[in-house]
């Protein structure tokens, strides 16, 4: 039974293929656990450039609140795992960070403390590690699995650090502080922090009213921190009076860095400033919202490896989105997106390493629940707002959590919080890369034999293995994860068309193009002179590789005659004439074989007997 149920699911996939999209698809939100009234908050997402990565949410057991990770693998959320169980007390605020081979790092508060945890790549998740009293942490891994955590602490701004050889934490004795004696990183000036490609970590945080940004290196700050907030004659003479909610993200290089916060002025208006590390310095701050007047709501921003960036925040009065692009070191004009909302917005931006990206936002527009909007971004461009949430899982809650990370070829997890206090889910939607473009290895030349073995290229895919199907003259007649098969059944007839489509986990598929597959499908003719004398043998050897009508010849590749005791076997291409003489008494097995360039062979065996 199982070859008809597997041509059945073959029939299937391409029946579905015509309506496969040819471009990145987004991909409704299922839900990755819930519902549940136990279910409290999303905290992070992050992906690495392989696309492995996590989300980290916040779950009652038993009445109180814990950390549980999904890991994303293969393109798909695994099954929750609970990090803090060593810990009674009730755990919030976590945040995670990823690098490639599926290396996690966790930090988050449990009881008052904040608390680490690392999983190496392919090992298992670490003991909660104190890293100190404090709240509102923020946490970075590098490509390469060093790792920057920053945190408030009895109003001063921590920092952590991760090495990527030992896996453990190590806690800089010095705070981050421009000025011990004031409070930083309280309230809206909370720290983030991020860690270049060379392990070189950089912090922003908010203090006396200003935003500063702080290098790390190792063990040890930099000498002095870098105070951002603007001078009056930065803006036209607008004084500014509060800087705070600042974001962060950094280069491959770490002399290259970008801060993003909120500048209020005298005049009662705000903006949202950026500004450019350049080495040890910053550049002039630009502003990166839409310049209406309009009050501004907290940025994020989302930088890849070489400077490519996206900027988001919101109108605070109208709740509409507004967005702006980054692109050979500059920030376009900020421009709104998709539509005002009266429920609290929430907006995440994310960037790929090919520079293509996405716009995500919760919305809720008058009379409608809030629901989960996304733009993709290709060539600088947006494309058209697409929903990712399902209505039927009920209103996405965004204050809640609300989070966005890509890899390096433009997959994206969107993550969120949706439905009732009674039956909440933690939600996750995303944009997936169909299969890349392949191609058939196997030569169009003839001939190949009547039960050939293809081969292909490999369809680059981070979301998961991909399943190859291969279809002969448009029907399917196999299917494998590797990249060549062996034809199950011969074929018949002297020419065919093969294909192989490529599909992923998602049910995406790519084809290559149609190649020609000529056959050889009969094997040679031999015809054998035989003579004998004692224990010499004589042969005369022929063989021809047949072309009746209907079919082909690839014409011959060998003819090999093997005595059957251990001596040289006598070769040839079209004919043998050769004598033998055996070594003595015993019974031999004399074999021809002919074969043909196809594979195709026809042998002849005697039986030899010297008494």
């Amino acid at each position: 039974m199982r070859r008809p149920l597997l041509l059945t699911s073959l029939l299937a996939l391409l029946a579905a293929l015509a309506a496969a999209p040819a471009h990145a698809a987004f991909f409704l939100g299922d839900a990755i656990d819930g519902p549940s009234a136990d279910i409290r908050s999303l905290g992070d997402v992050d992906l690495a450039r392989d696309s492995t990565g996590a989300l980290a949410y916040v779950r009652q057991v038993d009445g109180v609140d814990h950390v549980f990770v999904s890991r994303f693998e293969g393109g798909v959320f695994t099954a929750p795992e609970r990090i803090d169980g060593p810990l009674a007390t009730a755990s919030s605020q976590p945040v995670v960070g990823a690098s490639d081979g599926g290396r996690l790092v966790v930090v988050f508060v449990s009881g008052g403390i904040v608390q680490g945890v690392v999983r190496p790549a392919g090992g298992g998740w670490s003991a909660p590690v104190a890293l100190g009293a404090g709240a509102d942490p923020s946490v970075d891994l590098s490509i390469n699995g060093t790792a920057f955590a920053s945190f408030t602490a009895a109003s001063d701004v921590r920092i952590a650090r991760l090495d990527r050889r030992s896996n453990t934490w190590e806690v800089i004795a010095q705070p981050a502080d421009a000025n011990p004696a004031q409070a930083a990183g309280v309230g809206t000036g909370r720290s983030r922090v991020a860690i270049s490609a060379d392990g070189i970590g950089i912090v922003t945080w908010g203090e006396g009213g200003h935003v500063y940004a702080r290098k790390m290196f190792a063990g040890a700050l930099s000498d002095a921190p870098q105070d951002l907030t603007p001078a009056p004659a930065d803006f036209g003479g607008r004084v500014p009076v509060l800087s705070d909610l600042p974001d962060i993200d950094a280069e491959d290089d770490s002399s290259y860095a970008w801060v993003v916060f909120r500048q209020r002025f005298a005049d009662g208006g705000t903006r949202i400033l950026a500004r450019r590390q350049r080495g040890t310095a910053f550049d002039a701050p630009v502003a990166i919202d839409e310049n209406a007047g309009e009050a501004v709501g907290a940025p994020r921003i989302d930088l890849n490896g070489r400077g490519v960036g996206l900027a988001m925040t919101t109108g605070a009065v109208s709740g509409q989105p507004m967005a702006a692009i980054l692109e050979r070191d500059q920030f376009g004009a900020g421009s709104r997106f998709f539509v005002p909302s009266i429920a609290a917005p929430a907006v995440v931006p994310a960037i790929s390493e090919n520079n293509s990206g996405l716009l995500g936002a919760v919305l809720g527009p008058p009379g409608v629940a809030p629901y989960v909007g996304v733009r993709a971004i290709d060539d600088a461009k947006p494309g058209a707002e697409q929903v990712l949430s399902r209505p039927e899982l009920g209103a996405v809650v965004p204050e809640l959590g609300f989070d966005v990370a890509a890899d390096r070829a433009s997959g994206v997890v969107v993550a969120w919080v949706q439905g009732a206090v009674q039956d909440r889910k933690i939600v996750a939607g995303y944009l997936d890369r169909p299969p890349g473009t392949f191609a058939g290895y196997t030569s169009q030349r003839c001939c190949r034999s009547a039960q050939p073995r293809l081969s292909w290229q490999p369809s680059f895919n981070l979301w998961g293995s991909v399943r190859y199907v291969v279809t002969i003259d448009g029907t399917p007649a196999g299917e494998t994860t590797d990249t060549s098969l062996t034809l199950p059944a011969p074929l018949t007839g002297p020419t065919h068309e093969w294909q192989v489509i490529a599909t992923d986990v998602r049910g995406q598929a790519k084809r290559t193009r149609t190649r020609r597959l000529r056959i050889d499908d009969l094997a040679p003719r031999i015809s054998v002179g035989y003579k004998r004398a004692r224990r010499v043998v004589r042969l005369s050897v022929r063989a021809r590789d047949p072309d009746p009508s209907g079919h082909r010849a690839s014409g011959m590749a060998s003819i090999a005659v093997s005595w059957g005791d251990q001596t040289k076997a006598a070769l040839g291409t079209f004919a043998v004439r050769v004598r033998h003489r055996y070594p003595g008494k015993g019974t031999y097995t004399l074999e021809i074989v002919a074969k043909d360039r196809a594979g195709n062979r026809r042998s002849d065996q005697r039986t030899v007997r010297i008494g």
